[in-house]
């Protein structure tokens, strides 16, 4: 099993997000991972759009095995200010994800009702990249909507280890919903043994 959403090298393999577009350049030298190119949306009141938007197109072509992200949205009080330049951000990380075929890593943090309108907007006129959804932890109705669209799901400790962890992920098939480490790369056996258990509850 592979790691889908990490920030750290891993000898597991799996899927290595950049958070800033300063990171790019290491996570794309990182040996078998699967770099993933994108800007966190903590980040995006500090990016020009129009550079942003040629950097990815132009770093996609070259590297034809990278996926896009971390991308998304977050509007906790912390980051809530930035929420238009995260949007802007996103549209063109989504864009981006969908003209080279390539699947989008996104953070939600109170967002995830939001996300899924974006996503459903661009379903409907057929522009919609794969998707997958980063440390979920939304409701079991919104994780429904999500399957709807073709999504995956990738969860770590944190989220496994919440006393709601059973009913938030009870009715996603055990295929859509995969470990992830995230920001701690020690976590993994831990991660990996309690997914387990709770697919063997699903």
């Amino acid at each position: 099993m592979k790691d889908y959403h990490t920030h750290h090298p891993s000898p597991h393999g799996g899927y290595l997000c950049s958070v800033t577009r300063a990171d790019w350049g290491n996570i794309v030298a990182a040996e078998g991972m699967t770099p993933c190119l994108g800007v966190h949306p903590w980040y995006a009141h500090e990016v020009d759009a129009a550079e942003l938007a040629f950097d990815l197109d132009d770093w996609l072509t070259r590297y034809p095995q990278a996926d896009v992200g971390e991308s998304g949205l977050d509007a906790s009080a912390r980051h809530e200010s930035t929420l238009e330049a995260q949007r802007m951000l996103l549209h063109i990380q989504l864009g981006a994800a969908f003209r080279h075929e390539r699947m989008i890593h996104l953070h939600g943090v109170h967002a995830w009702a939001e996300l899924l309108d974006i996503l459903r907007q661009r379903a409907r006129t057929r522009i919609l990249p794969r998707v997958l959804l980063h440390a979920w932890n939304g409701s079991h109705e919104l994780a429904r909507e999500f399957l709807k669209l073709g999504a995956i799901f990738s969860v770590g400790l944190r989220e496994l280890s919440h006393p709601k962890a059973y009913e938030r992920y009870a009715r996603i098939p055990a295929d859509k919903l995969f470990p992830e480490t995230d920001d701690h790369p020690e976590h993994w056996e831990r991660t990996l043994a309690l997914l387990t258990v709770h697919r063997m509850r699903f």
